[in-house]
């Protein structure tokens, strides 16, 4: 009789103990919504819950959520276990110590068990042991209350491009890492051992391929290509400098490119002659009176040694590689790879905006424009670098002050044959979001492109007289040749934008005119590239993964090498 009332007593505390913990149950803590932003995506209904004027602990049970963690609460220790990637992490309530696998941590504020709810202070989550078991990286801005998650991944960015002829699949990796390649003829599947990734896809139907899939498989990495022809051969390479595995396509049968009405398609919106123009100098000055250009002292992150990212070609840096076996149930012909033709490089001059003094738009996490259009154009160049095609000139090559009409005398100077600026976005409205592009035009498409055409021409505040005196020049210039290039540039801007939605999976805002200032006094097709919005807490996430801006870059070049296969097709016509 004893034996069975310890029993049944035992079987009340534990019941009714996971009961109240586990429950749902309405929170008795004041709570603020928090943006919870992993891997680039949103995570809904999460708070953060006061416990004091300055203090502020997540629940356990929304971090479970957040992490995909199983719970386990016991009752007799007032301790909780979370039990992630077959790992432990222990925490004991009204106590600073955490135990992390076997690895004790004490952290400056206990954990707190209240009417039933555990609450654990931010702490432990930007813990580096915690980071080692969730294998995450994970901020906390108690400002902007903006909780940033980003798994950890050694392949930092998968990049194609094709020709009519032949295609490049490029795998960059953050080390060395052995694999396998299986082919059928449908398919291609590299198998990256030991390789971390984020699982997405890329829809293509290019004619060659459909789709690009990758995804993590086990301890592995699967980057998996679905064919839509069988291909003529192919070819594998491990390269160094950057270290990365090369998947070289030659096709049955030639692809197309382009569509040919691709430029005819254009995204913005045409202007009746009697419609009266949008003042972008005045338009939605009150709109952004709270985005003003904030001049800094401080220096910014040091760019000169951003890792160069490129599209390699079969006979460049090509290390003999053995650590790889294929398996092909179709017959592979010789590889023939296309001769090129020797002809004049194009110039293309490529303007990271904002710099030095003018960090440009600032995001919530304190990510600043002018680094983050720095990296891009880095990345651009790495691309462009590798295609005999081109000759690469950049306005700014680390953290300087360039003046904006200094910038299209650059490339005047340099007689290029495209002007590419590239810029973020911002916006006092958190939820706007997505990529567009400019040319110029004395009349704005709406009243948006002209507020966002003066936040960028802001930075003339931060300019001496002489150069106010030459952009006001250079737009005097400009308004006598303006009709010249802007058919071109509306043409180059439908190219750069036609494949964007596939590798950027952010929103298309179409093309649009404004009066931009560092556009003013080019003597060539110019553009200005407005990749994603730094004031949108998502997009920021995403702006400071070398993913997407890989992918930003990838979408431009893409389009440039477009945009001149139409002109020499139309040449070729002639």
């Amino acid at each position: 009789m004893r034996k069975l009332f310890l029993l049944s007593l035992l079987f009340f505390i534990i019941f009714g103990s996971n009961k109240t913990i586990f429950a749902q149950q309405k929170d008795t803590l004041p709570n603020e919504s928090v943006n919870v932003i992993m891997d680039g995506q949103i995570i809904s209904g999460i708070n953060v819950y006061k416990i004091s004027d300055q203090t502020k602990y997540f629940s356990i049970k929304e971090v479970a959520k957040i992490y995909k963690a199983t719970l386990e609460w016991k009752p007799v220790s007032s301790q909780i276990t979370m039990i992630l990637n077959n790992r432990k992490i222990d925490i004991k309530t009204n106590s600073t110590i955490v135990v992390f696998g076997r690895k004790k941590k004490r952290m400056s504020l206990p954990s707190r068990l209240i009417k039933g709810n555990i609450y654990i202070p931010p702490e432990i989550l930007t813990s580096n042991e915690f980071a080692q078991i969730t294998e995450t990286t994970t901020q906390w801005n108690p400002s902007s209350l903006v909780l940033t998650i980003t798994h950890k991944s050694n392949i930092s960015a998968v990049r194609f491009f094709s020709k009519e002829e032949s295609s490049e699949i490029t795998v960059h990796l953050d080390e060395p890492l052995p694999y396998t390649v299986t082919k059928t003829s449908q398919s291609i599947t590299l198998t990256i051992l030991k390789g971390k990734i984020q699982r997405d896809s890329m829809e293509i139907n290019n004619g060659i391929i459909k789709d690009i899939q990758y995804y993590p498989y086990g301890k592995s990495a699967i980057v998996k290509l679905n064919l839509q022809q069988v291909v003529k051969s192919f070819k594998v390479e491990k390269l160094v400098r950057p270290n990365r595995i090369l998947i070289g396509l030659i096709h049955s049968k030639p692809i197309k490119i382009f569509d040919e009405d691709v430029f005819k398609e254009i995204q913005y919106q045409e202007l009746d002659e009697d419609e009266p123009p949008q003042q972008n100098d005045i338009a939605s000055t009150a709109i952004y009176e709270q985005a003003q250009i904030i001049s800094i002292n401080e220096n910014s992150t040091d760019n000169k040694n951003l890792d160069a990212i490129a599209v390699s070609k079969f006979t460049q840096d090509t290390i003999a590689d053995d650590s790889f076996n294929i398996v092909d149930d179709t017959q592979t012909m010789p590889t023939i790879y296309p001769k090129k033709t020797v002809k004049r490089k194009k110039i293309i001059v490529l303007d990271a905006g904002h710099g030095g003094e003018d960090p440009g738009a600032i995001g919530a996490n304190g990510t600043k424009e002018k680094d983050i259009n720095l990296a891009i154009v880095q990345e651009l160049k790495s691309v462009f670098d590798n295609d005999k095609d081109y000759e690469l000139v950049l306005t700014r090559k680390d953290d300087t002050f360039i003046p904006l009409a200094e910038r299209t005398n650059i490339a005047n100077e340099h007689n290029a044959d495209l002007f590419v600026s590239i810029h973020c976005n911002a916006n006092l409205n958190k939820n706007a979001n997505g990529f567009e592009i400019y040319f110029l035009s004395e009349k704005a498409t709406d009243s948006e492109a002209a507020a966002t055409a003066v936040l960028e021409n802001s930075v003339l505040e931060l300019e001496d007289k002489q150069n106010k005196k030459r952009a006001l020049l250079q737009e005097m210039l400009w308004s006598m040749t303006a009709n010249e290039y802007m058919n071109a540039s509306s043409e180059l801007s439908a190219f750069i934008v036609d494949k964007m939605p596939v590798r950027l999976k952010i929103p298309n805002r179409g093309i649009k005119q404004a009066s931009f200032y560092v556009l003013r006094g080019a003597q060539m097709p110019a553009v200005l590239v407005e990749s994603a919005f730094l004031s949108n807490y998502s997009e920021e996430a995403k702006l400071n993964t070398k993913r997407f801006r890989t992918a930003v870059a990838d979408s431009i070049y893409e389009g440039i090498v477009k945009y001149y296969a139409k002109k020499a097709k139309e040449e070729n016509n002639k």
